[in-house]
């Protein structure tokens, strides 16, 4: 992974309000017909570990969980935020780079290879990390078939198109969900699950608002270095947010983010 693309990747100072809304049965339900008692774990990209922290209690005590990211400020919110689980550490690591002494039940990636611009190595390497007859699980989107009812402000629309021009410029692939079947074929792994995650999210749901607004929470964030880095202008991305808003109190009625959760069993 370059360091444009590592940099690119950084979790903004404040985004963490995203990560904290999700845990296990809201953001990765699929995982948890998987999660056994005594099982160790290894959490690719834990962000601020809300996920990981749910899994920890899910193999309880006799197991153990490691989760990784190479975000130092998620990490200091993480181990603040989960001290009580004594079968739960948390760990500045760059999976490209990432070893250990021992080998995981299972290894999961989140929302995590959406900003990698290597995710066959990534994945060689979760593999890497598994015990034999261990399971992979990675979950993550595709960017371009978000859909709005109805659509969105312009505004709204143009910012999110430079976006993901701004996330392909960095080599990140805006469909890595619907490629992650090919890549664990192309590496030789058997079994492979393809499970629909799909966020959807509608109005007169208690987190509704909260959810769709995730693009306001992006363009408030992210959306400065998206301005940096020439793909959009300040006036747009200022509108943008205003417009999304407005959206969001009068009119939006359903946005749905299309995400897959792909497993196999190492060999």
């Amino acid at each position: 992974m370059s360091q444009h693309s590592q940099t690119r990747a950084e979790m903004p100072q404040g985004a963490s309000q995203v990560l904290d809304r999700r845990n296990l049965e809201n953001s990765y339900s699929s995982l948890i017909r998987l999660l056994k008692n005594g099982m160790s774990v290894l959490d690719v990209g834990c962000g601020s570990g809300s996920i990981t922290a749910d899994i920890a209690e899910r193999v309880g005590t006799s197991g153990k969980v490691v989760g990784i990211d190479f975000s130092e400020h998620l990490i200091e919110l993480a181990r603040k935020n989960h001290a009580h689980l004594s079968n739960l550490s948390f760990e500045v690591a760059n999976i490209n780079t990432y070893t250990s002494n021992e080998k995981f039940d299972l290894v999961i990636a989140a929302r995590t290879l959406q900003w990698v611009n290597n995710p066959e190595e990534v994945i060689r390497q979760m593999v890497g990390l598994l015990k034999p007859g261990g399971t992979i699980s990675v979950l993550d989107y595709n960017h371009t078939k978000i859909e709005w009812q109805p659509a969105p402000p312009q505004s709204m629309q143009d910012f999110y198109q430079a976006f993901l021009a701004w996330r392909k410029d960095a080599g990140y692939d805006n469909e890595i969900a619907d490629h992650l079947t090919e890549i664990y074929e192309s590496i030789g792994l058997k079994s492979i699950t393809n499970i629909a995650q799909h966020e959807i999210s509608e109005v007169g749901q208690e987190r509704f608002k909260g959810d769709v607004r995730i693009w306001n929470v992006v363009a408030e964030t992210r959306g400065n270095q998206v301005v940096k880095d020439g793909f959009v202008s300040e006036e747009l991305r200022l509108k943008a947010i205003q417009d999304y808003d407005t959206w969001i109190a009068n009119d939006a009625q359903r946005m749905k983010l299309y995400l897959l959760a792909i497993e196999a069993v190492k060999p």
